[in-house]
Protein backbone atom coordinates (compact mmCIF):
# COMPACT_ATOMS: atom_id res chain seq x y z
CA UNK A 1 0.00 0.00 0.00
CA UNK A 2 1.45 3.39 -0.09
CA UNK A 3 0.59 4.60 2.72
CA UNK A 4 2.77 1.93 3.85
CA UNK A 5 5.61 2.85 1.78
CA UNK A 6 5.42 6.18 3.64
CA UNK A 7 5.28 5.16 6.99
CA UNK A 8 8.34 3.23 6.47
CA UNK A 9 11.11 6.14 6.56
CA UNK A 10 9.01 7.94 9.35
CA UNK A 11 8.76 4.84 11.47
CA UNK A 12 12.79 4.11 10.92
CA UNK A 13 13.46 7.73 12.23
CA UNK A 14 11.40 7.11 15.13
CA UNK A 15 13.18 4.15 16.55
CA UNK A 16 16.29 6.04 16.31
CA UNK A 17 15.00 8.66 19.43
CA UNK A 18 13.98 6.98 22.47
CA UNK A 19 11.73 10.31 22.92
CA UNK A 20 10.40 9.82 20.08
CA UNK A 21 10.27 6.12 19.92
CA UNK A 22 8.39 6.12 23.74
CA UNK A 23 5.49 8.69 22.36
CA UNK A 24 5.04 6.07 19.32
CA UNK A 25 4.63 3.42 21.80
CA UNK A 26 2.58 5.87 23.78
CA UNK A 27 0.37 6.55 20.86
CA UNK A 28 -0.55 2.99 20.16
CA UNK A 29 -1.39 2.14 23.50
CA UNK A 30 -3.88 5.33 23.91
CA UNK A 31 -5.49 3.65 20.69
CA UNK A 32 -5.87 0.64 22.32
CA UNK A 33 -7.13 2.09 24.90
CA UNK A 34 -9.86 4.15 23.13
CA UNK A 35 -10.66 0.68 21.35
CA UNK A 36 -11.15 -0.80 24.96
CA UNK A 37 -13.52 1.82 25.85
CA UNK A 38 -15.49 1.94 22.64
CA UNK A 39 -16.23 -1.80 23.19
CA UNK A 40 -17.38 -1.04 26.46
CA UNK A 41 -19.63 1.79 26.03
CA UNK A 42 -21.11 0.86 22.62
CA UNK A 43 -22.21 -2.74 23.07
CA UNK A 44 -25.49 -3.23 25.52
CA UNK A 45 -25.57 -5.86 28.39
CA UNK A 46 -28.20 -7.78 26.71
CA UNK A 47 -26.46 -8.85 24.11
CA UNK A 48 -22.89 -8.79 24.90
CA UNK A 49 -21.17 -12.10 24.45
CA UNK A 50 -18.42 -13.81 25.49
CA UNK A 51 -16.36 -13.34 22.67
CA UNK A 52 -16.55 -9.61 22.43
CA UNK A 53 -16.38 -9.39 25.98
CA UNK A 54 -12.73 -11.37 25.43
CA UNK A 55 -12.03 -8.99 22.87
CA UNK A 56 -12.67 -5.94 25.05
CA UNK A 57 -10.20 -6.89 28.13
CA UNK A 58 -7.51 -8.40 25.55
CA UNK A 59 -7.62 -4.50 24.06
CA UNK A 60 -7.57 -2.87 27.31
CA UNK A 61 -4.56 -5.68 27.91
CA UNK A 62 -2.53 -4.52 24.87
CA UNK A 63 -3.21 -0.65 26.14
CA UNK A 64 -1.37 -1.60 29.66
CA UNK A 65 1.23 -3.86 27.90
CA UNK A 66 1.97 -1.13 25.69
CA UNK A 67 2.19 1.71 28.24
CA UNK A 68 5.02 0.02 30.26
CA UNK A 69 6.79 -0.24 27.21
CA UNK A 70 6.54 3.26 26.61
CA UNK A 71 7.64 4.08 30.50
CA UNK A 72 10.27 1.46 29.84
CA UNK A 73 11.45 3.28 26.56
CA UNK A 74 10.79 7.19 27.72
CA UNK A 75 10.71 7.34 31.95
CA UNK A 76 8.46 8.06 34.55
CA UNK A 77 6.75 10.77 31.89
CA UNK A 78 4.80 8.07 29.60
CA UNK A 79 2.62 7.18 32.37
CA UNK A 80 -0.23 9.41 30.86
CA UNK A 81 -1.75 10.32 27.56
CA UNK A 82 -0.98 14.18 27.56
CA UNK A 83 -0.43 15.28 24.76
CA UNK A 84 3.16 15.65 25.02
CA UNK A 85 3.94 12.42 25.60
CA UNK A 86 1.79 11.74 22.35
CA UNK A 87 2.54 11.50 18.92
CA UNK A 88 0.15 13.23 16.96
CA UNK A 89 -2.28 11.71 19.49
CA UNK A 90 -5.12 13.91 18.37
CA UNK A 91 -5.18 13.32 14.89
CA UNK A 92 -4.66 9.33 15.84
CA UNK A 93 -7.89 10.14 18.07
CA UNK A 94 -9.85 11.79 14.91
CA UNK A 95 -8.92 8.26 13.00
CA UNK A 96 -10.74 6.60 15.69
CA UNK A 97 -13.74 8.30 15.98
CA UNK A 98 -14.34 9.42 12.30
CA UNK A 99 -13.84 6.23 11.53
CA UNK A 100 -16.26 4.96 13.93
CA UNK A 101 -19.22 7.39 12.93
CA UNK A 102 -18.55 7.18 9.35
CA UNK A 103 -19.42 3.47 9.64
CA UNK A 104 -22.12 3.79 11.95
CA UNK A 105 -23.69 6.25 9.23
CA UNK A 106 -23.20 3.10 6.38
CA UNK A 107 -25.90 1.09 9.12
CA UNK A 108 -28.32 4.64 8.99
CA UNK A 109 -31.35 2.34 7.98
CA UNK A 110 -30.61 -0.13 10.75
CA UNK A 111 -32.25 -0.92 14.62
CA UNK A 112 -30.51 0.51 17.24
CA UNK A 113 -28.37 -2.98 18.15
CA UNK A 114 -28.20 -3.69 14.40
CA UNK A 115 -26.18 -0.47 13.86
CA UNK A 116 -24.05 -0.69 16.77
CA UNK A 117 -23.12 -4.26 16.29
CA UNK A 118 -22.66 -3.85 12.88
CA UNK A 119 -20.62 -0.89 13.43
CA UNK A 120 -18.23 -2.61 16.05
CA UNK A 121 -17.95 -5.47 13.68
CA UNK A 122 -16.79 -2.88 10.97
CA UNK A 123 -14.84 -0.64 12.88
CA UNK A 124 -12.55 -3.71 14.58
CA UNK A 125 -12.06 -5.31 11.32
CA UNK A 126 -10.77 -2.14 9.83
CA UNK A 127 -8.37 -1.35 12.78
CA UNK A 128 -7.66 -4.92 13.29
CA UNK A 129 -6.40 -5.13 9.74
CA UNK A 130 -4.64 -1.86 9.76
CA UNK A 131 -2.76 -2.67 13.26
CA UNK A 132 -1.54 -5.43 11.57
CA UNK A 133 -0.10 -3.94 9.06
CA UNK A 134 1.59 -1.35 11.36
CA UNK A 135 2.97 -3.11 13.92
CA UNK A 136 4.33 -5.74 11.38
CA UNK A 137 6.21 -2.81 9.96
CA UNK A 138 7.32 -1.92 13.44
CA UNK A 139 8.60 -5.38 14.59
CA UNK A 140 10.39 -5.64 10.84
CA UNK A 141 11.94 -2.42 11.39
CA UNK A 142 12.97 -3.25 15.01
CA UNK A 143 14.33 -5.94 13.68
CA UNK A 144 15.87 -8.72 16.68
CA UNK A 145 15.43 -7.24 19.88
CA UNK A 146 12.96 -7.33 23.45
CA UNK A 147 10.41 -4.54 22.15
CA UNK A 148 10.00 -6.36 19.07
CA UNK A 149 10.01 -10.14 21.26
CA UNK A 150 6.88 -8.14 22.96
CA UNK A 151 4.91 -7.53 20.35
CA UNK A 152 4.45 -11.06 19.07
CA UNK A 153 1.87 -11.88 21.10
CA UNK A 154 -0.31 -8.79 21.10
CA UNK A 155 0.24 -9.63 17.00
CA UNK A 156 -1.28 -13.48 17.66
CA UNK A 157 -4.28 -11.63 19.11
CA UNK A 158 -4.59 -9.31 16.52
CA UNK A 159 -5.15 -11.98 14.05
CA UNK A 160 -7.63 -14.33 16.41
CA UNK A 161 -9.78 -10.63 16.59
CA UNK A 162 -9.75 -10.42 12.71
CA UNK A 163 -11.11 -13.66 12.18
CA UNK A 164 -13.11 -13.95 14.73
CA UNK A 165 -14.67 -10.72 13.39
CA UNK A 166 -14.70 -11.81 9.42
CA UNK A 167 -16.82 -14.45 10.77
CA UNK A 168 -19.19 -13.29 12.86
CA UNK A 169 -19.65 -9.99 9.68
CA UNK A 170 -20.09 -13.24 6.72
CA UNK A 171 -22.91 -13.87 9.22
CA UNK A 172 -24.93 -11.50 9.94
CA UNK A 173 -24.66 -8.69 6.85
CA UNK A 174 -25.99 -9.95 4.03
CA UNK A 175 -24.38 -6.87 1.91
CA UNK A 176 -20.93 -7.41 3.75
CA UNK A 177 -19.03 -7.06 -0.04
CA UNK A 178 -20.54 -4.16 -0.26
CA UNK A 179 -20.03 -2.45 3.27
CA UNK A 180 -16.33 -3.89 3.17
CA UNK A 181 -15.47 -2.05 0.20
CA UNK A 182 -16.98 1.30 1.18
CA UNK A 183 -15.35 0.89 4.77
CA UNK A 184 -11.98 0.29 3.63
CA UNK A 185 -12.38 3.31 1.02
CA UNK A 186 -13.36 5.36 4.05
CA UNK A 187 -10.79 4.03 6.56
CA UNK A 188 -8.06 4.53 3.67
CA UNK A 189 -8.43 8.11 3.43
CA UNK A 190 -8.34 8.71 7.41
CA UNK A 191 -5.58 6.76 7.48
CA UNK A 192 -3.38 8.60 4.70
CA UNK A 193 -4.39 11.79 6.67
CA UNK A 194 -3.13 10.76 9.87
CA UNK A 195 0.27 9.69 8.31
CA UNK A 196 0.59 13.09 6.71
CA UNK A 197 0.08 14.57 10.02
CA UNK A 198 2.57 11.90 11.23
CA UNK A 199 4.78 13.32 8.26
CA UNK A 200 4.39 16.51 9.14
CA UNK A 201 5.35 16.57 12.59
CA UNK A 202 8.37 14.44 12.62
CA UNK A 203 9.46 16.91 9.77
CA UNK A 204 8.64 19.68 12.51
CA UNK A 205 10.66 18.20 14.76
CA UNK A 206 13.56 17.51 12.30
CA UNK A 207 13.54 21.35 11.51
CA UNK A 208 13.46 22.51 14.76
CA UNK A 209 16.63 20.67 15.76
CA UNK A 210 18.46 22.43 13.13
Amino acid sequence: MNEQANLEPLVGKIVKDPQLHARWINTFSFLEYIGFRKIVKSQQAETLNATTLGHAVEEGRHALRLKKLAIQTGGPAFESYTADVLLCGEEAEDYFQSLDHQCEALFADRNEAARSRLTYLYVTWLVERRALEVYGLYKKILGAGPVAQKLDGLLAEEVGHLRQVESEIAQNDPQHETHARLAEALETKLYEAFIGALSASISARADASL
